[in-house]
């Protein structure tokens, strides 16, 4: 008789996507998504409590099972389920995974991590561990595929100016209110908690009298740039980053949308936007450097 044992193990893996948070956890919470990276589901019932269920193999080997329920979901930030696999009649493992998903200047941050027990040697933490980069490495391609690119706006600047006077007009209220939003606007300030998670709340004032509430949260805040993510609709990430370059700063002002719909529909307008915001930053600046 073949001698039974179990092995424990906890293995952590970190991938970068250059993607939205909603466009991440869509991959992994809608069934036509996921299957573009992942093994097809026969049941996909995306819920707490909630069940997934895939089989799969090779043709004339053997049927693998993957058989999972979801424990946690916190839409565009965390995911926590437990899984089990089976090699036909054989339980090969059971693990409980969590996927933390961070907004960062290069997209989005995700961290995989898995607490397995696997029985009878039938897998091992470090196959288990390899199979699994290979996959996340899928989904980054499942992402590139979808032309991540095409939700968003990038403009660009040098200013003459230091680094530490554009971030001063980025980071203090009294500065940013007099140069955020396009030629025309002005803006009333209601909260701005700088610090990651912090809120930023305030409302445009459009040339013609009508008022635009807003809301947006930090995500990283420091002297190369800032991300933030506005809550508000139309949902965006806003990246913004401040470079060094010959006495002055170059800055990336970078627009993500969430959609296709939201992007091309908003395009037009944002475009003329965010350069006459850069314009009246630029101008802001030279008053303070004189």
């Amino acid at each position: 008789m073949k001698q039974r044992f179990t092995t424990h193990a906890t293995f952590q893996i970190e991938r970068t996507y250059l993607a939205t948070p909603e466009r991440v956890f869509a991959a992994w919470s809608e069934p036509s998504a996921k299957a573009r990276w992942f093994q097809p589901a026969e049941v996909f019932d995306f819920r707490v409590g909630g069940r997934e269920m895939s089989q799969g193999g090779p043709p004339g080997g053997p049927v693998y099972t993957f058989e999972a329920y979801y424990q946690e979901i916190v839409p565009n930030e965390r995911l926590v389920y437990t899984y089990s696999l089976d090699q036909g009649e054989s339980r090969m493992s059971v693990s409980i995974s969590t996927i933390e998903i961070m907004p960062t200047r290069d997209g989005v941050k995700l961290t995989y991590t898995e607490q397995g027990t696997f029985f009878d040697g039938h897998d091992t933490p470090e196959q288990r561990e390899q199979g699994t980069k290979e996959m996340l490495d899928l989904l980054g391609k499942s992402l590139g595929e979808s032309n991540a690119d095409a939700f968003e706006l990038v403009s660009r600047r040098k200013l003459n100016a230091p680094r530490d006077l554009v971030y001063r007009a980025w980071t203090e209220p009294e500065l940013l209110a007099q140069w955020w939003g396009p030629n025309g606007f002005t803006n009333t300030f209601h909260a701005f908690d700088l610090r990651p998670g912090g809120v930023w709340e305030y409302t445009m004032h459009s040339p013609d009298g009508a008022d635009f509430p807003n809301r947006s949260v930090f995500h990283e805040i420091g002297p190369e740039g800032i991300v933030l993510r506005h809550e508000s609709r139309p949902h965006f990430i806003l990246t913004s980053t401040f470079e060094e370059a010959d006495g002055g700063t170059e800055i990336t002002f970078r627009q993500t949308f969430e959609t296709e719909e939201e992007y091309s529909k908003l395009k037009p307008i944002c475009e003329e936007a965010n350069e006459q915001n850069l314009d009246r930053l630029g101008s802001l600046l030279r008053t303070i450097v004189q």
